[in-house]
């Protein structure tokens, strides 16, 4: 009888953690998101199909190349940041999620690659990469920084993987490609918007009026660099300006968020077209 009580307390203090179930509130339940989405670029997607794309091929090459550029990069930032972003919150399920993130990333890579050596237009690494990815990982607050300027990348992704789903000249391959890699893209989207909220549960007034001055700064670069893209847009018929009206609006679900940074006036600007 007594060896029974011991036994009782010995697995009563060794009882498993309740973990999260399942949910994009938490960072474990996106982490189990995540590992029960896992796909296989290999088994997924029927390699063996021609590609067939006429008079858009200019056009969404390049937008592919853009997006792979992009998907290393951010690959990279977040392999050097998701430590720091778990000590600085003390929140180890950070680097869990963001872990899972990664996988995603090197899948979307993967992808991206092989569809690129199928049109003959494989991807190089341009000469900018490097200094672009020190300058986002460097100075002050670069995890404020990465999760803000993230909320912005991950919102435009989905928006541009959604309209492609929708456009007739992209082929079968091409839009199975981005199917798959939109389903990571919504779990994603759901960990920049958990990110934010923790940075803003973190941060006091002065810290949010500095990251706000910077936020500011980067939304002018990044809408350039999407205007940018218009001459391949156009070929495509994906109009970046409704890619931003679309992000913005999605950015602009997050109440707290919409206060405190879409007040400027370029973002006001995008929010009332869209509204």
């Amino acid at each position: 009888m007594i060896a029974t009580k011991n036994s009782t307390a010995v697995l009563e203090q060794e009882a498993p953690v309740n973990y999260d179930k399942a949910s994009a509130k938490t960072w474990d339940g996106l982490s189990r998101m995540a590992f029960a989405a896992n796909w296989d670029p290999e088994a997924a997607i029927n390699w063996n199909l021609p590609i067939e794309l006429g008079n858009v091929r200019e056009g969404w090459i390049n937008i592919l190349h853009y997006f792979y550029e992009g998907e290393w990069q951010g690959l990279e930032i977040i392999q050097r940041l998701m430590n720091k972003a778990a000590h600085l919150f003390k929140n180890p399920e950070m680097v869990t999620y963001y872990s899972t993130q990664c996988s995603d990333e090197a899948k979307h890579l993967f992808v991206f690659r092989r569809y690129l050596n199928k049109l003959n237009s494989p991807p190089s690494k341009e000469k900018v990469f490097d200094p672009l990815v020190w300058l986002a990982t460097s100075g002050p607050m670069p995890v404020e920084r990465w999760i803000l300027g993230t909320f912005f990348t991950e919102t435009m992704a989905g928006a541009i993987f959604q309209k492609t789903l929708e456009l007739p000249a992209i082929d079968p391959t091409g839009k199975e490609m981005i199917r798959w890699q939109l389903k990571d893209e919504s779990r994603h989207i759901a960990g920049t918007k958990l990110g934010i909220q923790t940075l803003m549960d973190h941060c006091g007034p002065l810290k949010t009026w500095i990251l706000r001055a910077w936020w500011r700064l980067f939304v002018k670069l990044a809408v350039k660099e999407v205007r940018n893209l218009k001459p391949y847009g156009d070929q495509v018929g994906m109009d970046p300006e409704y890619i931003l009206r679309k992000s913005f609006a999605k950015m602009a679900e997050m109440p707290e968020f919409k206060e405190k940074f879409l007040g400027d006036p370029l973002s006001r600007s995008f929010l009332a077209s869209e509204a």
